[in-house]
């Protein structure tokens, strides 16, 4: 493993060279053909700087004590300088000398190389490191053949390989090959050769035979002298073409967040639109025409009849397993559901739809239109209606796009508005057929008065039947739009539900992780699945509300039209009833928060009952257990006892109150308004005065129903205001390199409390194994939280590839990582899925990480292997749970991986088949340790105490320190 610090180098090697004498920001050309530096204390900046005059700066890298530097001459852009930081100190090394030193007066012993040629080619090495990072373009492959020093290996067409540790000097015996990572794709045939580092790889097209040497190697055989050569007189070739790529990657990160601002303004302009604009279909082909793939063309045409805004991933981020649609809704922050199309399925409306051609697989998207699908072609723009004929050139499965939430706080009404979106059609026949309905049912009283106060009196027969047949004729239009009414309902019912809910799924899954460490398990589901019974409260009232509410008020206003003050009379009596139900309402919805909250801790309860149900046995605690969910569950019952003793009483006085206010109706009119009115006229006015009073206490009932919906709401109201994780404002980060830099970091869990971390400060190169140790209490666990994003700082920064994390897309950042908690479990299902997870991870990629993992013994032992079904109980043990969880996180094959004591369970056999499988994936290693036989491999540790970095540097420079905490934690647990 590559170590940072090899004071060897400087003991063994100091004495050859010249002291330069470096006084603070002195600038130190680097040049001449035959020299080599050799930093003998503190640390050097190395700088590229442009030739001309007051060229610019361009830092490569800083180089600690035991790094030889190699001096390349001064190339046609830029020359290499060193800058010192603190009390440093460099050494000039001539090559004549060291090749003298080597023939004469260096010994080798038992035919190996001597030390001081050992502490030579590690400190080349070491220089070569950062030399060769910074002139790298691109980032090495995930799957690779390992490299090893020494060795001949065959290449066959479209394979990569890569070194496992150290610089490697490769010589193509046969075929070509191309090296990755240095900007050019010139073939190297037999006879040529190249260097690459640890990060670096190299691709054959056809086939290649590859000899790997290491530089001790290549010393030992006497050729480094002239390979060094040859690469001092490539390197300032690349490092020229590797400043122009930063400039252009500083213009296109300028471009990236200006394009973000852009996306922004697009999604506000697209949510006015639909909201202001008709649905004319004037802006549906807006997308075609552009330099959009067929895919994103699709996607933009299918989400935007829902208003959602397509953002084109970066296609450097394609990864095979990961189709184009879920990087696509990834990207634009939408979620995405595939679908089977079954029977006659264009016939039924789902939403919009992106499928797939059956003949070419080209993408199409299916948007509906009344009556049926059309299936609309991204790149012509052609649209044709899909029918049972058409329907087969279509793939069986397409994919379903969700609209979310607005990321800003959404009120209750916001909430509703949200829900009916696209429902708009379907609320206007609802109202039409209320309407309808109403004012046929306006006939009813003028009717009574006019048959029962002139036809019967005056014998009129035939006027009374066509009365009753005009009736009967309103009654079928009523019947009609009944229906239609109805038919609105359940389509508005429908979408209401399957869009409202699933967008505040989504919103739950989109906020930080310490939100949920403010409510249970319980409550949160409880909360997010109170949408179905608001809207079953909702949608089971609102058409009864709707008809008896207008019904009530076109009846009050008839009212009017007979007599003045009865009408006065009868909205004196209308607004006693009103006052009644509002009173009783409220004290009901007083009793039913209090169920509801006590029903969600009971859910809770049963939830973690369960969950934690062998403890209790264990423990013989099955009866306290018991006793504690029998308590509240008696009191939630004592509660809804309450409520519905209000309920019973809102029934009473509802079947009491319209005879009583008729009994006082008849009074006044035999009293104070004796012949205020004629019998038709009084006919007609009570039977009005009826149906007003009972429509107006139907309406008054279905406004109380409704109130108890307001308790949950209350608990849904935390998920619709919190803060999302991640906002447009943020940024996707690229491809990760596995390059990690804290600064000045500080954190408390409260403003109050004193500081986990404080003034926190590292930088993890790709592909460096380091390990966080320390007592317990130390801020080790925290410091993973805030490398992961699950904290905010108070202040410092985390630095992703040179990318502040607090602007990044957190969520894409672990995606690309791999991540192992200490308390992680795996996830139910067979093995296979639990390994495979969500993503298209074939079988053999899950036996692949199952090895790595050191699980694939233990799996084939099993019966039925890799469909082996998990349990809670005892299908594994804790060691296999734990590699199953290793598994989980390298089937991806991350340059980021997190263990947070993820070897705790592992016996010393699996915990080194777990550490050499890390080792080859040449992934960022960050673990946090408890058992430091664990840490004794890494390149760097870090010893965290009361929240500060104490220590840091190799385990072997850590455990020469006695007087140290790291010497002292590894003393202690070996006794």
């Amino acid at each position: 493993m590559t170590q940072l610090v090899h004071p060897d180098a400087v003991e063994l090697l100091g004495h050859l060279g010249e002291q330069v004498a470096l006084p603070a920001a002195h600038r130190m050309p680097l040049d001449g053909r035959t020299t080599l530096w050799l930093v003998t204390g503190g640390e050097l900046d190395v700088f590229a700087v442009d030739t001309g005059e007051g060229g610019r700066w361009h830092f490569i890298g800083r180089v600690r004590a035991g790094t030889i530097l190699s001096a390349p001459v001064r190339g046609p852009k830029h020359t290499l300088v060193a800058r010192p930081v603190g009390d440093a100190g460099l050494s000039r090394l001539r090559v004549g000398d060291l090749v003298a030193a080597q023939r004469d007066r260096w010994e080798r012993h038992g035919g190996g190389l001597s030390p001081e040629e050992k502490a030579l080619a590690h400190g080349i090495d070491l220089g070569l490191v950062v030399l060769m990072d910074f002139v790298r373009d691109g980032l090495p492959p995930r799957e690779f053949v390992p490299l090893l020093p020494g060795t001949e290996v065959e290449m066959s067409a479209g394979q990569d390989a890569r070194p496992v540790d150290g610089v490697l000097w490769v010589d193509v015996l046969k075929g070509r090959m191309r090296a990755g990572g240095h900007g050019t794709s010139r073939e190297r045939e037999a006879g040529e050769s190249v260097t690459i580092c640890p990060q670096d790889w190299v691709s054959c097209d056809l086939f290649a035979t590859l000899k790997v040497r290491d530089t001790e190697g290549l010393l030992a055989d006497g050729l480094l002298w002239e390979n060094l050569l040859k690469l001092q007189a490539r390197i300032l070739y690349q490092i020229d073409r590797a400043v122009e790529r930063q400039d252009r990657a500083g213009n296109d990160l300028i471009a990236a967040g200006r394009a973000t601002g852009e996306a922004v303004r697009d999604r506000a302009n697209q949510a006015l639109r639909t909201v202001l604009l008709p649905d004319d279909g004037s802006m549906r082909g807006e997308v075609l025409g552009t330099d959009d793939s067929p895919v994103v063309a699709a996607c933009r045409l299918a989400a935007g009849e829902l208003g959602i805004t397509v953002v084109a991933p970066e296609s450097d981020q394609a990864d095979s397993r990961v189709g184009p649609i879920e990087r696509i809704a990834t990207r634009s922050r939408f979620r995405t559901r595939t679908i089977a199309l079954k029977d006659r399925w264009w016939q039924a409306d789902v939403g919009p739809l992106v499928g797939f051609r059956a003949e070419g697989h080209a993408p199409v998207a299916l948007l509906w239109r009344r009556g049926g699908y059309e299936a609309v072609d991204p790149e012509t723009g052609a649209r044709t209606a899909v029918t049972a004929q058409s329907a087969g050139e279509i793939e069986s499965r397409a994919v379903m796009f969700y609209l979310p939430l607005p990321e800003k706080p959404v009120r209750s009404w916001q909430l509703m508005a949200f829900g009916l979106k696209g429902s708009l059609r379907d609320v206007r026949n609802l109202c039409t057929a209320a309407a309808v309905a109403v004012l046929l049912g306006l006939l009813v009283p003028i009717t009574t008065g006019q048959v029962l106060g002139e036809f019967v009196p005056n014998a009129q027969t035939s006027l009374i039947i066509q009365l009753c047949l005009a009736l009967v004729l309103a009654s079928l239009v009523s019947a009609a739009f009944a229906l239609l009414e109805n038919v609105a309902l359940l389509r508005i019912e429908g979408r209401f539900e399957s869009t409202l809910q699933a967008a505040v799924w989504d919103r739950l899954l989109r906020l930080p992780a310490r939100f949920f460490t403010r409510y249970s398990t319980g409550e949160l589901a409880s909360a997010a699945l109170g949408v179905k019974h608001i809207r079953a409260v909702l949608m089971g009232v609102s058409s009864v509300a709707l008809h008896s509410g207008v019904l009530a008020l076109f009846n009050f206003l008839l009212l009017f039209w007979f007599s003045v003050p009865l009408a006065l009379l009868a909205g004196l009596f209308v607004l006693v009833g009103i006052v009644v139900f509002v009173v009783l309402g409220l004290r009901q919805m007083r009793w039913q928060g209090k169920a509801l909250e006590l029903d969600h801790r009971l859910a809770n309860k049963v939830f973690q009952t369960l969950r934690a149900l062998p403890k209790l046995r264990v423990a013989a605690a099955e009866n306290r257990a018991y006793g504690d969910w029998a308590g509240d569950f008696v009191r939630e019952k004592e509660f809804q006892k309450k409520v519905g003793r209000y309920q019973d009483i809102v029934t009473v006085f509802n079947a009491a109150y319209v005879p009583l206010c008729t009994m006082l109706l008849f009074i006044a009119l035999a009293g104070p308004a004796r012949d205020v009115m004629s019998v038709a006229e009084f006919l007609a006015f009570n039977a009005a005065f009826a149906i007003m009073l009972t429509s107006m206490m139907q309406f008054t009932s279905s406004v109380t129903s409704v109130i108890a919906i307001v308790p949950m709401y209350r608990r849904l109201v935390p998920v619709l205001t919190e803060p999302l994780e991640v906002s447009e404002a943020n940024t996707v980060p690229g491809e990760l390199s596995g390059d990690i830099e804290v600064n000045h970091l500080s954190f408390g869990y409260a403003e109050d409390a004193p500081p986990v971390l404080n003034d926190v400060s590292f930088h993890i190169r790709p592909g460096e194994f380091v390990a966080v140790v320390g007592p317990s209490g130390c801020g080790k666990s925290t410091l993973l939280r805030l490398l992961l994003g699950f904290e905010k700082p108070v202040s410092g920064t985390v630095l992703y590839d040179g990318q502040d994390l607090s602007s990044l897309d957190t969520a894409a950042v672990r995606r690309q990582c791999g991540v192992v908690l200490q308390q992680a479990k795996p996830t139910t299902g067979t093995i296979y899925q639990a390994i495979a997870g969500a993503q298209n991870f074939t079988i053999d990629d899950a036996w692949a990480a199952a090895e790595m993992a050191g699980l694939e013994a233990d799996i084939r032992a099993m019966p039925m292997g890799m469909h082996t079904i998990l349990s809670d109980g005892g299908t594994l043990s804790g060691g296999q749970r734990q590699r199953l969880v290793i598994a989980q996180a390298l089937i991806r094959k991350p340059r980021i991986l997190f263990f947070d004591e993820a070897t705790s369970a592992l016996d010393n056999e699996t915990q080194r088949v777990v550490t050499e499988s890390t080792q080859r994936l040449r992934a960022t290693r960050i673990v946090i340790a408890h058992r430091l036989s664990t840490v004794m491999d890494a390149d760097r540790v870090i010893v965290l105490n009361a929240g500060q970095v104490e220590q840091f540097g190799s385990p072997a420079d850590l455990l020469a320190d006695t007087d140290g905490l790291f010497h002292q934690l590894v003393r202690r647990q070996m006794q």
